[in-house]
């Protein structure tokens, strides 16, 4: 008996392991229609007419734990490696809302809330508005509303009950004092307790970057006359993405910007899982014969560092 149920588990595991870890594809048929299948050619999400079906090139594959597709019938919506059906994304001014630090907001039922880059619904929908994530939290408001009154264009966002959640889908308490020097100090001179937490291998990593602040200052620039930089990481190794990553954020007098993982050229950064190799990110433009992508290149960062400050020399 005892075999049998370890012949079972083997089994049982090693389905698991395949499950986890088969390819995706995107795939076209006639007339546009745009579908998902696994490297076995199984069809895991039925082709459908989508609006965006020049950016799903044929047989491109898939490399991350959710994804997008904008069916005509469902449109900005993300779905697991499963074909599940997850979320809606919100929708901003400038069109959907993006990844940042691992997280995105979703609309359901008229109300806002945040997932995660690994298909885990962070937060119930149950806000009126939500920002970002932003050095590990969000600022939300239930009862405001955006007054159109005198810009229809950039209306402001008024009234309303407003707070913080973490990246943890919990409400956070802002404190009278602060307890860590990155804490996040408020206009309201309330503290946001520091979000981030490193084991000793991630504080080395960072410990990297932060020998080199004052060189990756002096080449990025500086917005304002007393800023802060901070280095965090956002992203661990996974089987779809093997590395680090690590996104800068300024202090710049009372507001905190942290920069943007899909547009800020050298802002960002990349280390290898066995924490020896060291890149800083940019976004370059690739113009193919059938479709132009942007796409993600990496530099060493020493060697970054080296062939800018000989420039500004």
């Amino acid at each position: 008996m005892m075999n049998k149920y370890f012949v079972f588990l083997l089994i049982l595991s090693w389905q698991l392991a395949s499950a986890q870890t088969e390819k995706l594809f995107f795939y076209m048929e006639k007339d546009s229609l745009l579908g998902v299948k696994n490297e076995n050619g199984k069809i895991i999400i039925s082709p459908k007419p989508s609006w965006n079906s020049g950016i799903y090139w044929d047989n491109r594959e898939i490399k991350s734990e959710i994804f997008n597709i904008d069916f005509k019938d469902n449109l900005f919506g993300y779905y697991d490696r499963k074909g599940e059906f997850l979320f809606q994304t919100f929708i901003t001014s400038e069109g959907p809302d993006g990844f940042q630090e691992g997280y995105i907001r979703y609309r359901e039922n008229d109300k806002s809330g945040l997932y995660s880059d690994k298909g885990n619904k962070v937060t119930l929908a149950k806000y009126d508005w939500i920002s970002p994530i932003n050095f590990g939290f969000a600022l939300f408001c239930n009862g405001c509303y955006f007054d159109t009154s005198k810009d229809e264009e950039h209306a402001p966002l008024v009234g309303g009950t407003w707070g913080f959640v973490s990246k943890n889908g919990l409400e956070i308490i802002p404190t009278d004092k602060r307890n860590h020097p990155k804490d996040f100090e408020t206009k309201d001179h309330q503290f946001i307790p520091y979000q981030f937490q490193y084991n000793d291998k991630e504080k080395q990593i960072l410990d990297f970057f932060e020998k080199r602040k004052d060189q990756i200052t002096q080449i990025n620039g500086l917005n304002c006359n007393e800023k802060t930089l901070y280095f965090e990481i956002f992203h661990k190794p996974t089987e779809y993405d093997n590395f680090y990553r690590i996104k800068t954020f300024e202090l710049c007098n009372s507001d905190l910007n942290g920069a943007d993982e899909n547009y800020d050229d050298f802002k960002n950064f990349k280390v290898s899982a066995d924490g020896k190799n060291y890149y800083v990110l940019y976004i370059d433009l690739v113009n193919y014969k059938d479709y132009s992508e942007y796409v993600e290149r990496k530099i060493s960062v020493d060697t970054w560092i080296k062939q800018n400050l000989n420039n500004l020399k």
